[in-house]
This record gives structure tokens, sequence and C-alpha cells, in this order.
């Protein structure tokens, strides 16, 4: 039976699905500890108001922060940004004029200005005016980047050069961007094959550089001639070389082939879990890597011990209330006396929630636990169920979106297959899902949009509780749903409990091959 007094909504296929989500501004919220009265410099002692910045009668709002809390802002003044725009400044103070003055927002927006990077140190100063304070930011900027040179460079092109280090003409000039640039560098001709390549500043670091220049020394490139593997039974080398990244090029050496040694650390990772998903949880893999006498070529070899491989013992299901155990276990392919395969358990789950979602429960949620036992290469399976209830079909919405959607939407409820009033089958939704892309009526390339997709989504609780609140169709006050006229004087006759239905003994017309 489908659940009663609830709302099933179906979100049909659309050319781009956007779902958008609200991020809480904290920019205002933010507060940071900070010591000191407003006008002292970011992380230095209060000073005084340059004579170039303030008129004579300037007054430093620490002189009476009492009577500066109570008054408004009149004006917001910028001094000493000869590079940076103004409306790049102002984006990042907000302290605003025709405001109450408060010296805590205008420390908080030296922060902000300092985090930025385009300054070494950035001041406030107050002056009184008619009706309140004039707040003044004077800004001390970092030099700018004049132009970034690459010396050295063979192998890769400096616009691949220029990406990686983030940095353009124009920037800010520091010593820890250009350091980090020169890392950045090191690291990338690292993973391209060159191992040996290093990269120095030549300008930039000093003080009155006005250029980054970086100096390239790339090395040798290695290359892997041959890939072997030792110790392994259950696998043939070429069905390795299947699950590794690392391999020789083609050719050996125009293409590919490079060496790279995170790549190397992840197909030992790789061949880990692949061992693992066979059932030898106590593999170990490890490599071995050897250069030839000009120290280009590497031979790679991978070592493996296998360890015991765990047969599954005994497989068992758990929280399963519409359907016995039997015939549930009956359509597992991972049985008793099996080796653990990942791929088998894997299909079992999928095919556990199909028959409940062929049922109508499809939010049925279906874990597996492998259990170890104290035998060695020995393991139960556990797979926990928890069916969650029954749902039909109470409205379907279809959202077509693009830049001039002219597609009707019976165009997509006529591939549908089900209809309001239906109990959910999953796999009916999936073969809806599939019909979209087919019929090349919307973008199936993620490139380009968001291709088809049916969203099924639980019930809304206010329509739930509306619909309870509705009364039945054909009941009127003071009679019962068959109409006759209900006596409150007289008693009615108690009906004895209903026993519980015995759980289904096999999915009804439910079939794996469907």
């Amino acid at each position: 039976m489908a659940q009663q007094g609830r709302t099933w909504f179906i979100r049909g296929a659309a050319a781009a699905l956007v779902i958008c989500s609200a991020v809480p501004d904290i920019s205002r919220g933010q507060s940071f500890p900070l010591t000191g009265p407003q006008n002292a410099p970011y992380g230095a002692a209060p000073q005084a108001a340059p004579d170039s910045a303030l008129p004579a009668n300037a007054l430093p709002p620490g002189a009476a922060p009492g009577a500066a809390q109570r008054q408004l802002v009149v004006s917001v003044q910028i001094l000493g940004a000869s590079s940076t725009k103004d409306y790049e400044i102002q984006k990042h103070i907000h302290t605003r004029a025709e405001r109450e003055f408060d010296p805590e927002l205008v420390q908080a927006d030296v922060r902000r200005l300092v985090t930025t990077g385009l300054f070494r140190d950035v001041k406030t100063f107050t002056r009184p005016t008619a009706g309140g304070v004039t707040v003044i930011f004077e800004v001390f900027e970092r030099p700018r980047i004049h132009k970034i040179l690459f010396l050295g460079n063979r192998v890769l092109s400096e616009k691949l050069l220029s990406k990686e280090i983030g940095l353009k003409p124009g920037d800010p000039l520091n010593s820890y961007s250009c350091e980090e640039a020169r890392r950045k560098l090191e690291e990338l001709y690292h993973t391209k094959g060159n191992p040996t390549a290093t990269v120095s500043l030549l300008e930039g670091d000093q003080p009155g550089d006005k250029d980054l220049v970086l100096l390239i020394n790339e090395g040798q490139i290695e290359r892997i001639a041959w890939v072997t593997f030792a110790g392994n039974t259950v696998a043939s080398d070429g069905r390795l070389k299947t699950q590794i990244e690392s391999k020789p090029g083609f050719l050996w050496y125009f293409f590919k082939g490079k060496v790279e040694r995170a790549k190397i650390d992840g197909d030992v990772e790789k061949l880990t879990a692949y061992y693992r998903s066979l059932g030898y949880f106590r593999a170990r893999v490890g490599r071995e890597l050897s250069f030839d006498d000009s120290g280009k070529w590497l031979s790679l070899k991978f070592i493996i011990s296998e360890g015991p491989r765990y047969v599954v013992r005994n497989v068992s299901v758990e929280g399963n209330k519409k359907f016995a155990n039997k015939p549930l276990l009956d359509y597992l392919q991972l049985k008793s006396g099996k080796y653990y395969n990942q791929a088998e358990m894997n299909a079992d789950l999928n095919k556990l929630v199909d028959i409940y979602g062929s049922q109508g429960h499809v939010f049925a949620d279906v874990q597996a636990d492998p259990r170890f036992l104290e035998e060695p290469g020995q393991l139960d399976l556990v797979y926990r169920i928890q069916e969650g209830d029954v749902f039909s079909v109470s409205e379907i919405n279809v959202h077509i979106e693009g830049e001039f959607p002219h597609t009707r939407q019976t165009v997509v409820l006529n591939r549908a297959g089900i209809r309001p009033g239906d109990v959910l089958d999953t796999r009916k939704i999936r073969d809806w899902e599939r019909r979209l892309k087919a019929s090349q009526l919307f973008t199936v390339n993620p490139q380009e949009g968001e291709p088809p997709k049916v969203v099924v989504r639980p019930p809304d609780p206010l329509s739930i509780q509306s619909l309870a609140e509705q009364p039945a169709p054909g009941t009127v006050r003071g009679q019962d749903p068959g109409g006759d006229v209900v006596d409150r004087n007289f008693p009615r006759q108690a009906t004895a409990p209903q026993r519980p239905a015995p759980p289904a003994q096999y999915p009804p017309n439910w079939s794996p091959h469907r």
C-alpha cells in the first residue's frame, strides 16, 4: 500500500538544472582581536598624522574616544594610492559616510586592506568636521610587477609556466609571491619528468626590483623503458598494467613515458586497492626504480606480496521486514563459500536497492558490512537494510531550461512510463531518464550543460499536514465513511487487532533482468 497523505515531487528532465544555495555574508560579522587605538598603523605603534595628510587642527580619535563613537562619519578619504584605483580600495572599506563612527569597524577595514597584498601598511586618521568626523585611510603600496621573464625553458612553454605561477604584470611584487612562484615551477618540472630540474630567482626578491625573472635549469629528461611485476599470481602482468598509469611512452621517446614520482606512488595505491577488491586484504605493494648508466631510462618494477585470499563464510541480511531472508539471498551473486569480490558485492548492493525500489521503497538504504573473523582468511558479509516507507507519485513537475526553450512538457511526460497515483519504481525512473537522453532533444554533454535528470524528492511536511487535515471524499461530520449516522452515545463494537502480514516470500513482479 502506498503511504497516504504524502505529496511526491519528481523534477523532470531539464536542459540545465541549476541549484543555488545562499551563503551567509560573514565579512561584516567576522572580527579579530586587535589592540591599540584605531589610528595606529596595522601591526605598529600609534603614530601622529603626517602634515601632508592632515591639517594642523586634526585630532586622532584616541584623544576623545567617547565623543568619536557618538559622531557620524561625514566622509571617507584615501591617500597615498598611485597605482591602485580608488574603487579597488573602497570595495574593502565598510566604513561609510552618514553612518555612526565605529573604531572597531575601521580596524577591520585596515585588516581587509592589508590582507589584499596590495599594501605594505595602512594607517588611519580622523579629522573633526562640521557634523561629525572625516575618516582618512593612508595606504603604502607595494611595488608592482613590470614584466615576467623565464630563462632556460625548452621543454615547457612560457604560457604553461605563466599559468602555473598565477602571476601577471601589474600584480604586487613581494618576496613571498616570488618564492612561491619559484617553488611551483620546480614542482611542475619534477612532475613532468625532470626530477633534477632547479629554478632560481634572478630578480624579484630584492628591494628595488621591478621585474620577476626566473632562471630554469631543466636537467635531463627521465623516461620509463620497462614496467615489470614480481610476486603476482592471481593476475597477469597485462592485467596489472591496465590498473596503473606509469607506462613506457609511445615510440619510447617522442610521446609520454616520462618519470613522475607522484604518479608512481599513485600506482602503488591503485594496485593495493585492486588486490583488496579481490579479497587480498593483507596485500602489500612496493616498487623498485633502476636507471641505466646514462640516467635517462628507468626500469620500473612493482613487487607484490599477495597474502591470503579471504573467503566469505556466511552471507546474511538484517533489518528486512517486507521480504524474507531466503528470497533476498537467492538473488545475490556473492554467496557463502566464494572468494570475496568487491565488484560482485557492489552489484548485489544495487540489486537489493532495486528490489526495494521497485516496490515503492525509493529511499531504502542498503549497506554492506564485511566482518572479519578471528580465523585468518575468512569473513562474514552482512547487508544492513533500512526499508523506509512506500511512496507513490503525487505530482510530476517538468522544468525545461535553456536560452530559448521551446520543447513542450508533454514531450517529456510521454516518455515517462509512470503517472500520478502509481507506486514509484526506481527502474522506471532510470528508464525514463535514459529515454530522455536518447531522444536527442536535450544536451547530453556535461561541458555544454547539465544532461536530462529525473530527481525524486521527499514530500513537503506542510503539504502532508494539509492533506491530513482534509476530510476524506464523501465524509460528512457526524457520519462514518459508509454514510451511516454515528451515535456518539452508543458504544462502537471493538475490533480485534490485526496480525501483521508475514514477510513476502518473493518480490511480486520483479525480475533482475527487467
